[in-house]
């Protein structure tokens, strides 16, 4: 009897913490449109700046050249000639869609990983200064280099990025010291040289997590130095976008081929919410993959999706009951 007890009291907390995590609403995606050729939509970069304003990157292709713009409070895209003077603009990277890049925290500096995994930092407008090489290869691809496409940040300014066979690195942009911890990304043995990072969300306690190749999702604690594995919210591998939104880390993952779906994660209770497919407001179901998303001050989670004809979409992620 006692037995049967205590597997039913471990179903209910079960139950308990499942209803706890499904706190919030289907998010409402809107679609915004861009008024750019077919092709020529397919944004790559989404950024804040300090004085509120979005602006957003589309890389060159044979198509076209590097396109930046803004988007203006009444949700006006206008096209603009290059970025504000206090912005380090280097157009062989930030239109270059074969480089996985970032500002530093106070947007002067530009922090690169290139196809071969070789890390860089430009503080101008020039051919950067090489740091090291941190990524391997992939058995069976000796070109194929295990090249991390997302940087996360801590409280500090200090970034972080994983390397050959998934071990993290940490990079003071200041000093240019990298530094290479003891730690690295969750893979199944054999899978170690595809554990790299694909996107990555700072919570407001310093927390950082982070998503890798193969779907995992990552709780790494900069501070103490621990990474805890909370799993693979979905079958499929890749995690496209993660950003921390009212508590909650909100992803959306999957393959390029397949359909993107979205996850939320409870801190708190510690529980994945499952939530499906993405649809648009009038029920169309969405099958591009998410290029980019941020949280925009007051203005909630702002994203793009990619292909032939990508767009913007903004996303009101509301709790039950408000």
């Amino acid at each position: 009897m006692k037995k049967v007890i205590t597997v039913l009291s471990g179903i209910l907390a079960l139950i308990n913490l499942t209803a706890s995590a499904y706190e919030f609403e289907k998010p409402l995606i809107r679609i915004i449109n861009l008024p750019f050729p077919p092709y020529q939509r397919s944004v790559s970069k989404l950024f804040e700046t300090g004085n509120g304003k979005i602006y957003g990157i589309i890389s060159e292709s044979r198509f076209h050249r590097g396109i930046i713009f803004s988007i203006e409070q009444d949700e006006k895209i206008v096209l603009q000639e290059k970025l504000p003077d206090d912005i380090l603009q280097v157009d062989s990277v930030i239109f270059n869609p074969e480089i996985t890049w970032t500002w530093d925290r106070t947007l002067k500096k530009i922090i690169t990983l290139d196809k071969s995994g070789v890390l860089k930092v430009y503080d101008r407008n020039d051919s950067g200064k090489e740091i090291m090489r941190i990524s391997g290869t992939r058995p069976f691809e000796p070109h194929g280099y295990q090249v991390s496409r997302s940087f996360a940040f801590d409280k500090d300014g200090n970034i972080y990025t994983a390397g050959k066979d998934g071990f993290l690195f940490k990079l003071d942009p200041e000093t240019q010291k990298i530094e290479k911890l003891k730690l690295k990304l969750p893979s199944i043995a054999g899978r170690e040289p595809w554990a790299s990072l694909d996107a990555a969300a700072l919570a407001d306690n310093g927390t950082i997590y982070l998503g890798t190749f193969d779907g995992y999702i990552v709780e790494f604690n900069p501070v103490s130095q621990k990474l805890i594995n909370l799993g693979k919210p979905l079958r499929q591998q890749r995690i496209q976008g993660l950003v921390y939104y009212k508590g909650i880390i909100f992803g959306i993952g999957g393959e390029e081929d397949g359909l993107p779906r979205w996850f939320l994660y409870n801190p708190e209770t510690r529980g994945f919410e499952l939530c499906g497919t993405l649809k648009d407001e009038k029920g169309r179901l969405i099958n591009e993959p998410v290029n980019t998303l941020i949280i925009a001050i007051n203005k909630g989670i702002t994203g793009s999706f990619s292909g032939r004809l990508g767009c913007l979409f903004k996303i009101e992620l509301g709790k039950k009951g408000e």
